[in-house]
């Protein structure tokens, strides 16, 4: 079992007043247990807490897992789906004696390194926790596609998305693209609207190097996190492939990703079925 963290990073996100009310009960509560408290202020000069709080939706729990690579993180639901956030706000005692008593797991996911090479110079570089999109704007672009330097096929439509076991489930999965449970070692690949009746999503090993190339005279958007990067031109090579730095997350021993999955997504094919052997079983 992991240590419990003797200091605690917890940032509430700053565009919701219900969790900076929060961020102040959370701060009595480890000071009553003698945990230090991190401030997003004291992050952001260098300090490094032994876990990290996000008080927020999805989109800050991957800021701040951008931001402090390495550090684990756990996500407090204040969005709407949050589906990384898995814990909800009335579980937050909860939340915190399971990490004062140890009683949680790191689970560490690929995170991918991205960079533009335009006529033999880097760009820019950037990285992300759930997805790299090339997206066109109002007109058709031609993606082309390479896998380990091997062309792939070319992809007439909006573009396409690389996507992370934990980004399998948000654009990738809204395109029709395959759900990556975690622990799965591979990236999955999928197109856009493609203007074409083959629509096949490739899943990709983790070592994998991935190129992207805008083929036809459009101008594209590459866009990381649901964040946009850059502008892509025709002939930019947009280079994926995995960080160095994993996306570690906090995981209490009684979080359930298949019923997140059913309850948030109403991903209910039949709402009254009652499961014949239970919704969990101990494994023997």
């Amino acid at each position: 079992m992991p240590r419990p963290p003797a200091s605690i990073a917890v940032v509430p996100a700053h565009d919701k007043e219900e969790s900076h009310e929060l961020f102040a009960s959370i701060s009595a509560w480890l000071d009553d247990n003698d945990i230090e408290l991190i401030t997003e202020e004291q992050l952001n000069s260098g300090a490094t807490p032994d876990a990290l709080i996000a008080l927020g939706g999805d989109g800050l729990l991957m800021r701040m897992g951008r931001a402090n690579p390495g550090v684990p993180i756990l996500g407090i639901n204040f969005g709407t789906v949050g589906f990384l956030a898995l814990a909800e706000r009335s579980q937050w005692r909860a939340v915190l004696s399971a990490l004062a008593n140890g009683d949680f797991k790191y689970q560490d996911g690929p995170t991918l390194h991205v960079s533009i090479d335009r006529a033999g110079t880097q760009l820019s570089t950037g990285t992300a926790i759930n997805d790299v999109v090339i997206r066109s704007g109002l007109r058709m672009i031609d993606t082309e596609l390479y896998i380990d330097r091997r062309y792939v096929n070319t992809y007439p439509g909006d573009g396409m998305i690389v996507a992370t076991p934990q980004g399998s489930t948000a654009y990738c999965m809204a395109a029709g693209g395959p759900i990556l449970i975690a622990g799965v070692h591979g990236f999955a690949l999928t197109p856009l609207s493609p203007h074409s009746p083959i629509r096949s999503t490739f899943v990709v090993p983790e070592e994998s190097v991935i190129e992207l190339v805008v083929a036809n005279e459009r101008v594209a958007s590459l866009i990381l996190d649901g964040e946009e990067l850059s502008t892509i031109q025709q002939g930019d090579i947009v280079r994926v492939a995995r960080d160095d730095h994993p996306f570690r997350m906090i995981h209490l021993h009684d979080t359930n990703f298949y019923e997140a999955f059913r309850t948030k997504f109403n991903y209910l094919i039949r709402p009254d079925a009652r499961p014949s052997l239970g919704t969990y079983r101990q494994l023997s």
